[in-house]
């Protein structure tokens, strides 16, 4: 197989995986930054502020840590925000696209046409 087709198929094999992504895709609206980098707990006390930041306390680990930045994600589309790329959902939803990818390598490249024309009947 020469180097075009290679490139073609995987192209196929992408495009068809980010569609089978989307349909499974459920958004999920958060804000992050709210919780313990150790833990992940939100059961945090104020304790105090140090140079301008908030410090907190997590009551499930005992960790003290400084406000952290927040990020609000409102997606509906992965990926069509700017700060989509440091969004934990937006990598949970890398994850299940390459999930899905290697589950398609053992399609050949008509059988992913295939798909790809019956997923696109069921979007519309």
């Amino acid at each position: 197989m020469n180097t075009q087709k290679i490139f073609d198929l995987n192209k196929l094999r992408c495009e068809v995986a980010m569609q089978q992504a989307l349909q499974e895709w459920q958004p999920q609206p958060q804000t992050y930054g709210l919780d313990c980098p150790k833990c992940n707990s939100t059961q945090l006390v104020k304790m105090g502020r140090y140079n301008g930041k908030q410090k907190y306390l997590c009551n499930d680990c005992d960790r003290i840590f400084q406000e952290r930045p927040r990020l609000k994600c409102e997606c509906l589309i992965p990926g069509h925000q700017s700060n989509c790329q440091s969004c934990p959902q937006f990598q949970e939803f890398l994850a299940l696209v390459k999930q899905k990818m290697d589950e398609l390598r053992i399609l050949s490249f008509q059988e992913l046409q295939n798909l790809k024309s019956s997923l696109a009947e069921t979007l519309d």
